[in-house]
């Protein structure tokens, strides 16, 4: 009986401190590119950080679309505290303006327990000539021909 009775007692002591709420003051979304203007190619880093007390959150990133995602890392942690779990990632994107002209990045986002935050958008000008793409590789030759 003592035994039933120090298990429930630890599952509740245990369970007890993640029931905190999603704090919106505590927690940060930033995204941030090493350069605003780039030429066509080149390639730039952008970088999205979100940390703070949650409880199960879910990080939504943006559509690179006008953009080519040229890598990607990722770092996340998880930390358990009384208030909730803390929450800490680091995306970083090496990206890529194949064509001319002003785009922007929308906001990435953290979902937690129906709350949502959104970090700022960034604003990418890139100038140049527009980057063709490559044509497709011929089919290789399948042995037919003429006899002559």
């Amino acid at each position: 009986m003592l035994k039933l009775f120090s298990s429930i007692l630890l599952c509740l002591c245990c369970i007890i401190p993640f029931n905190a709420v999603f704090s919106e003051e505590t927690a940060t979304l930033a995204a941030t590119v090493n350069k605003n203007k780039v030429t066509t190619g080149e390639i730039f880093t952008y970088v999205a950080k979100a940390n703070g007390e949650f409880m199960a959150p879910k990080l939504k990133l943006p559509e690179f679309k006008n953009f080519v995602i040229v890598s990607k890392a990722e770092q996340r942690s998880y930390t358990a505290k009384e208030s909730g779990i803390h929450f800490e990632e680091k995306l970083i994107l090496n990206l890529m303006c194949p064509k001319p002209g002003v785009f922007t990045i929308e906001g990435f986002s953290v979902e937690d327990k129906g709350k949502k935050l959104t970090a700022n958008s960034l604003t990418i000008e890139a100038t140049g000539r527009p980057i063709e793409e490559k044509s497709k590789p011929r089919p290789p030759y399948n042995g037919e021909g003429i006899d002559i």
